[in-house]
């Protein structure tokens, strides 16, 4: 099936992002973006459509779609939904990008019946947004994209979809809805929950006159704990609502284990939860994009100082070593810091490290800074 217009409902940061994304990788392809008219400026101000539409005309910017996404909100998506199933091309594709799969898939599977092929889709790509400014055409490179498809979901459609996701970098995998959603609240969704209850509980035991001192003791690992509450409320609200049977399960099992942990701390039961915990973390790579996308670290201390990290970076590429992620793990602002660059393979890692102690450089393998911070 070849697509030629694809049509995005929503150019927030997510479809506005998904717009540079095709644009670069499938330049042949004419973008539609539908959303509010100052929306629609800004998005192709950033040139992340090729047409604009705005909601009140919706069906004309749907009729020549071969794919419509919806990047838009749970309820959206749902309030939106049958009039873009009215408004579509018998063979057309529709799909979404939401958290939740299930209540979509529900309501999809009533209104696409000898329709176009509804499809839907979750790429994992975090939950820190920006905005439409901050766009990014490389936001689903290496990324997990999951596909659901919808009842008798036609195959061409499928594998279509398939190779437009595999375009923009991300790496497909199809699931039933009910398996993603279930899969995603014990990795996701229960986390935040915790974390909300966890800093509240805290909050509510806490003597208000010293808050400073407080937030003085709240080390890195709280704040990595807590970072995803900076994301807005209604935007869990709506995915805990459309997950709302499988959250309260998970949160049952939940309390009832954190009890009988609890009461085991101190004894051989408690260590062999902790190791058989610890064993399955060590099974997810510490650099991973998607599933599929394992990655191989090195460590190197800096100076931190102006063009130290493109000096680097620099003579890396002079070898050809292909730097697949770089980030900072630790900085002391006017000394020095500490980089995380990771290959595609170990051998690529060991010869790039091997390559910069010879250059003068301090590095460390990935077990070796594992240690390090024990």
């Amino acid at each position: 099936m070849m697509i030629k217009e694809i049509s995005i409902i929503g150019m927030g940061f997510t479809g506005s992002s998904l717009g540079l994304a095709l644009k670069q990788y499938l330049p042949d392809v004419i973008i539609t973006g539908i959303d509010k008219g100052s929306v629609l400026i800004r998005a192709r101000n950033i040139g992340a459509l090729d047409k604009g539409c705005i909601y009140e005309e919706i069906e004309q910017g749907l009729k020549d779609a071969d794919l419509v996404i919806f990047a838009a909100t749970i309820r959206t998506v749902e309030e939106l939904l049958p009039k873009v199933s009215k408004a579509v091309k018998k063979n057309a594709i529709v799909t979404d990008t939401c958290n939740t799969k299930t209540e979509i898939a529900s309501l999809a599977q009533t209104l696409f019946v000898d329709k176009a092929s509804f499809i839907g889709g979750h790429p994992v790509i975090g939950y820190k947004r920006g905005g439409i400014e901050q766009a990014d055409p490389l936001l689903f490179v290496n990324v997990t994209y999951v596909l659901t498809p919808v009842g008798r979901s036609n195959q061409g459609a499928v594998s279509a979809l398939e190779n437009v996701v595999g375009s923009i970098g991300a790496t497909a995998i199809i699931m039933s809805p009910g398996e993603h959603d279930n899969l995603n609240c014990v990795l996701n969704h229960m986390l935040q929950l915790m974390a909300i209850a966890q800093v509240n509980t805290m909050i509510s035991g806490l003597d208000t006159e010293k808050d400073e001192t407080s937030v003085a003791l709240a080390g890195e690992r709280f704040k990595q704990f807590a970072e995803a509450l900076l994301t807005p409320s209604y935007f869990w609200g709506e995915i805990f609502e459309s997950n709302r049977s499988i959250l309260e399960k998970n949160v049952d099992r939940f309390v009832e284990y954190l009890k009988k942990l609890s009461r085991e701390v101190g004894s051989g039961e408690f260590d062999e939860k902790y190791k058989k915990a610890r064993e399955f973390v060590r099974k997810v790579p510490v650099a991973t994009k998607g599933f599929n996308s394992t990655l191989f670290d090195i460590y190197v201390s800096i100076e931190d100082e102006t063009g130290a990290i493109a000096k680097l970076t620099s003579l890396i590429a002079s070898k050809a070593f292909n730097i697949r992620d770089i980030g900072i793990v630790k900085i002391k602002e006017g000394e020095t810091a500490v980089l995380r660059i990771a290959f595609s393979n170990q051998s690529t890692a060991s010869k790039a490290g091997s390559f910069l102690i010879k250059n003068g450089y301090n590095c460390r393998t990935q077990y070796d800074y594992e240690e390090f911070c024990i």
